[in-house]
């Protein structure tokens, strides 16, 4: 299902026992702190500029995965994610990866339905009429794996430390005839 920020915003509660459910298992392994910094996270996402998000649920109704992002601004100064996007490739390199494509910020699945296609289609319908978009995620990770499947190219590491606890790599994903 489609949501804009208000959609996102009135399901809040069910997103963020989703992300600690997803999160506080490795290979991310957030620790208590970082897990109760995510409601802030999300509220600041969820008022970006034409901020974007596809939600799945099963046949209960229980919140299943969710995908969500917003168009990369031109300016990448004042934010940890693009200071590190500058550290790790130069300013030029990373405007030129992150120049009028979608980032998505967040897109995770419940442990009990991985495995299932939920973020592959979450993922692609996000990006379907998307030139390019890009994602940091753990190298390692299962959903690497998927992203790679996927036509995503792993462009290279974020700086040792950009996430204690592993490793943490930008993913893109080009399509010239989109």
């Amino acid at each position: 299902m489609h949501h804009d920020g208000p959609g996102i915003t009135a399901m809040s509660t069910q997103i963020i026992d989703l992300y600690r459910r997803c999160y506080a298992a490795p290979p991310w392994s957030e620790t208590p702190e970082q897990l109760g910094r995510y409601p802030a996270k999300l509220a600041a996402g969820v008022a970006k500029p034409n901020f974007a998000a596809l939600t799945e649920s099963d046949g209960a109704g229980r919140l299943t995965g969710v995908c969500y992002g917003w168009p990369t601004p031109d300016d990448l100064s004042g934010n940890a994610v693009y200071d590190a996007l500058v550290t790790a490739f130069g300013l030029p390199a990373a405007s030129t990866l992150t120049r009028g494509a979608f980032e998505v910020a967040e897109l995770f699945v419940h442990p009990d339905h991985q495995g299932q296609g939920i973020g592959a289609r979450l993922l692609g319908r996000m990006t379907a009429a998307l030139p390019a978009a890009w994602l940091i995620t753990n190298p390692g990770a299962p959903a690497a794996g998927l992203y790679r499947k996927l036509g995503w190219r792993e462009a290279g590491s974020l700086p040792a430390g950009f996430y204690p606890q592993s490793r943490a790599s930008v993913f893109t994903l080009t399509r010239p005839d989109a």
